[in-house]
């Protein structure tokens, strides 16, 4: 208490003048005509306050002046524009998140910093408290309300008050309730969202998502909308979404067997449907509430509620699986997206069908609000959780049925048999009259004390609203903003796609509802970012004491958000009813996406860079998992030479490396479920079986695993038991047998070719085993060469062990590197006799000749530059071009934003080629980037060279392969001498185009 008076004392001239803004008079707070000035006189304060303790924010919260002031100021202020202005910006000021203020991970290691967290966090949680009052919200919503009816005719400042206002609002939301002093049981934020919802702020907010000048404050209403959820589960609102049509389904089918034969509606029930779609009923605070009840039938939506099970994805996952995903993905956020149980008992209570309204119990309710601070109030256990969905009718009567007067069915069971096609045009009937109604929402009994069915059945009628009118806009444009400003956080961005796309799949939303988000402009972005957040991931590897904790969730989510929207369109791809246009769009996508090598080698990166220390094994179950997904998905598309791309593809799964992720996550395979162990044999069937590479699994954690999957009769198919037992065998044989019916471990070497090269087939089934027995010894190389020498075999040096290893990949490149190092120089007499040749040549050719002779697979990696340098220069060419091959992802963006292109190491073997200083020189006499140049991990491609630059680089290192589909899209004239970016873009038409 002593150190909060000394703010107090500190601030003595503030705190008098915050005092003067006005005075409570009785019931009514009476603003001073001087509050404007002092207003904008705690926001310039604020401004320029001690960074470090903050100290006029924590006198603000001692003294209450939100609760006192500010508040009761904005809530008796009603027709002075710029006042109400001024306090929304200075409470948005106020309610700014601590980490948003301080170094929390800093402030907190000294006494002095914990106190003023503490007291910040004080400040926080009474404004929370002090927005209970239901007035509070009121407020600011029918200040949102006028602003927009402006539409067209806002100005900057209307834009600016908008801003402030999601501001305000997300920020109270993000407040934890924490200690909150309100009744035991009761949630702060089921509250506010109760009373938003009440006050019809989700028209409003997707009003403002979709109006008019909405740039400035698209980001602000991204994180408003994922705050609303951030407590949700996605299988709770998928089983209410599931009710929901349900119900649909059966008062839809059934309505032509019953006869309407009630009176017409009295002329009070009329008189209380209000024209403004986003007006509140609670405006008629004269009135008294009206109630007027009529009967449903319930007992048909008590029996489905009690047979309905929870949902799972429309791609057939196993519900182990799925459950953790989908908790894994509430929890990535930085905003808090936690986990609440699902309550099995929850039911739908709002309807939207004016046809089905004799079905249906109308809760009418016109709520006085109190003129006091709700939350000291005791109230009244509601008669229903929310309230009705009226649509205007004009001047027509509205009909309803008296209790008790409900006709007979005329199906022997009472139930009504729909083939699944009827079942699916009514849910497009109601999906559609949903888009295109104007409903008002009427929430009964504003002052009711809500828990988490209640929210959860608000959020259900808000989803199906957001995802017809809202959701595509968003997503859209938020990735052209991001574009924009690198320095705005994606991650809420990649949660709106994880997140909302079940909900789109479930619906079966048609798909222009969902164009924007189901797109290669989307998926491509994911992966650039993904691609970005790797490369800064290994730079913060280098970092002592740096959180990486946070960068890794942002990953996650990619990761998640790409496997959403392989997922959502596989499943569009079932859909009987879409139309010709929607399956020609969706096989395109399917195409370019499958076609996108960006999109594959980015899990091999994700996989290379994972570390049980650092990563979680969740992250690592939904990298794998995700990979899977591309592969069936690539496999299912129409792409020529499918193949060809998975066989490459998965041939960069066949390091020790990537097998060794595998069996980590194969270790917990009681766990896993059966969809995820199903993801792990067969990558490791492909690698053992189809590339021959069974040695890649002889790691002692694979072999145990795969023991104690025998031993314990674990069930798995027949397929993965005759895999099991196919590594077993071939790992106890090998040794000391040699399998006549054995192939090569290289599917591009032949046998003669390991004979000409002085090792035989029996040497390299040996070579293995024998480093495994020497790899702790102070010389391996040396051990193995000696096992070599036992056993007769005399013939064997170091660098030819060394080389032999690196082929096999028994060691990676960067092994292969540090054994290289501590040969003798002799290694280099190749590389001396290049320099001295007599004939001059260029030095470019000597080094790439070089690589191409002396370094395993030199060729295949001239190849892979050669072809990033095609791909940028193709990305720079049609840029701005339509109709055009899909781009790259890092080529596309990068050069989009002007940005050097990184050259990215995507597998293992790249990585070591990116250390052999040869290939390094030969990326310096190019011209490139170097990584310590640019401050970065990988090679660059300057920004500055122009597509004839970039061609002309990519001809020095050898001819273009006619083959590259791509190269048909443009011809350069390459022999040009003017000077000039000569580059044509005319597509060349081709037999297969």
């Amino acid at each position: 208490m002593a150190e909060q008076m000394e703010w107090l004392t500190m601030n003595p001239q503030m705190l008098s003048v915050v005092s003067s803004l006005g005075s409570q008079v009785g019931e009514t707070y009476i603003a001073n005509p001087n509050c404007i000035e002092i207003l904008n006189d705690m926001r310039q304060k604020m401004a320029v306050e001690d960074r470090t303790l903050r100290t006029l924010r924590r006198a603000i919260g001692f003294s209450q002046v939100v609760k006192k002031d500010l508040l009761p100021l904005l809530i008796s202020v009603k027709d002075d524009r710029k006042v109400i202005d001024t306090t929304i910006k200075v409470l948005a000021d106020l309610t700014t998140p601590v980490e948003c203020l301080l170094p929390v991970e800093v402030m907190s290691k000294s006494e002095a910093g914990r106190n003023a967290i503490i007291e910040l966090n004080w400040l926080l949680i009474s404004c929370k408290e002090t927005f209970l009052d239901p007035r509070g919200t009121r407020r600011i919503i029918d200040h949102i309300r006028d602003i927009l009816y402006k539409g067209e005719k806002m100005n900057e400042n209307d834009c600016d008050t908008l801003n402030d206002c999601v501001i305000l609002l997300r920020n109270v939301l993000h407040i934890p309730d924490g200690m909150m002093n309100i009744a035991e049981g009761v949630s702060g934020q089921n509250q506010i969202m109760w009373n938003l919802f009440a006050q019809n702020f989700d028209k409003a907010l997707i009003e403002m998502i979709t109006g008019p000048r909405r740039n400035d404050r698209r980001i602000a209403m991204a994180q408003l909308v994922v705050l609303l959820y951030k407590d949700q589960r996605v299988a709770t609102l998928q089983k209410l979404l599931n009710l929901w049509m349900e119900a649909s389904d059966l008062s839809e089918s059934s309505e032509d067997n019953e006869s309407n034969t009630s009176p017409p509606e009295e002329e009070s029930f009329s008189s209380l449907v209000t024209s403004d779609p986003i007006s509140d009923s609670s405006d008629n605070s004269d009135k008294k509430p009206e109630v007027k009840l009529t009967g449903k039938r319930k007992q048909s939506m008590k029996q489905s509620i009690k047979k309905q099970d929870e949902t799972q994805g429309s791609w057939g996952m196993g519900s182990e699986s799925d459950q953790k995903m989908d908790c894994s993905s509430s929890k990535m956020s930085d905003c808090g997206y936690g986990t609440q149980a699902e309550n099995q008992e929850s039911i739908s209570t709002s309807s939207n069908e004016d046809e089905s309204s004799n079905r249906k119990v109308l809760i009418i309710a016109n709520v006085k609000l109190a003129n006091t601070v709700w939350y000291k109030q005791k109230t009244k256990k509601c008669m229903t959780r929310n309230g009705i969905k009226i649509k205007r009718r004009c001047s027509k009567p509205v009909h309803q049925k008296p209790i008790n007067m409900i006709k007979k069915s005329r199906y022997a069971n009472g139930k009504v048999s729909l083939t699944t096609q009827e079942k699916e045009e009514l849910k497009r009937k109601k999906l559609m009259r949903r888009f295109h109604s104007n409903i008002v929402n009427m929430k009964a009994f504003l002052h009711h004390t809500p828990n988490g069915d209640d929210v959860a059945q608000l959020l259900k009628e808000f989803t199906v609203d957001f995802l017809l009118k809202a959701y595509n806009t968003l997503v859209s444009e938020m990735r052209t903003q991001l574009l924009l400003d690198s320095t705005l956080d994606r991650t809420h961005f990649s949660w709106l796609i994880a997140y909302f796309l079940k909900f789109a799949v479930q619906l079966e939303l048609d798909l222009h509802y969902i164009r924007g988000v189901l797109s290669y402009e989307i998926i491509s972005f994911l992966t650039y970012e993904g691609a970005n957040f790797c490369e800064q991931y290994e730079l913060m590897k280098l970092q002592q004491e740096c959180d990486i904790s946070t960068h890794i969730r942002k990953i996650h989510l990619i990761v998640t958000a790409i496997r959403e929207l392989l997922q959502a369109i596989n499943s569009y791809n079932k859909i009987k009813h879409i139309s010709d246009d929607d399956r020609v769009y969706l096989t395109n996508l399917q195409k370019d996406i499958s076609e996108s090598e960006d999109l594959r080698c980015l899990f091999v990166l994700l996989l290379r860079q994972f570390s049980p220390e650092i990563h979680s094994r969740q992250y690592l179950r939904d990298v794998i998992v995700t990979n899977h997904v591309l592969l069936t998905f690539i496999e299912n598309s129409v792409v020529p030479d499918t193949k060809s791309i998975l066989h490459n593809h998965i041939k960069q799964f066949v390091p020790v490396e990537m097998m060794k992720q595998y069996g980590y996550l194969l270790e917990c395979f009681e766990e896993n479920g059966h969809f995820v162990n199903d993801c792990v044999f067969t990558m490791m069937h492909h690698v053992a079986g189809d590339l021959e590479h069974v040695t890649a699994l002889f790691q002692p954690l694979i072999l145990k695993t795969f023991n104690s999957i025998w031993e314990n009769e674990f069930e798995i198919c027949d397929d993965w038991s005759d895999l099991i037992e196919y590594v077993i065998h071939k790992f106890i044989n090998t040794p000391r047998t040699i399998p006549t019916s054995l192939k090569n471990y290289e599917p591009n070497c032949t046998i003669a070719a390991h004979r000409k090269e002085g090792w035989n087939q029996r040497e390299c089934d040996c070579l293995y085993w024998y480093y495994v027995q020497s790899a702790n010894s102070p010389d391996p190389v040396g051990g193995v060469v000696a096992l070599y020498a036992a056993a007769g075999i005399t013939n064997k040096s170091r660098i030819g062990v060394i080389e032999q290893l690196l082929k096999q990949d028994v060691i990676t490149g960067c092994q292969y590197n540090e054994l290289m190092k501590k040969e003798p120089i002799s290694t280099t007499i190749n590389l001396e006799k290049l320099k001295v040749e007599k004939q001059p040549r260029d030095e470019i050719e000597l080094l790439k000749d070089y690589l191409m002779n002396e370094e395993k697979m030199g060729d295949k990696f001239i190849t892979w530059l050669q072809k990033v340098l095609l791909e940028t220069c193709y990305a720079k060419t049609f840029l701005d071009e339509k109709n055009k091959q899909a781009i790259e992802p890092i080529a596309h963006y990068s050069a989009m934003l002007k940005e050097a292109v990184p050259i990215i190491a995507w597998s293992c073997e790249q990585v070591g080629m990116l250390q052999s200083q040869v290939f390094l020189l030969l990326l310096h006499k190019l011209g490139f980037q170097l990584p310590a140049d640019a401050g970065k991990a990988f090679p660059r491609i300057p920004s500055t060279w122009s597509s004839r630059t970039l061609f002309s680089k990519a001809v020095k290192l050898g001819p273009i392969n006619q083959d590259w589909t791509k190269f048909k899209m443009f011809t350069l004239d390459y022999f040009n001498d003017d000077g000039e970016d000569v580059l044509s873009s005319t597509v060349v038409k081709s037999n297969d185009a």
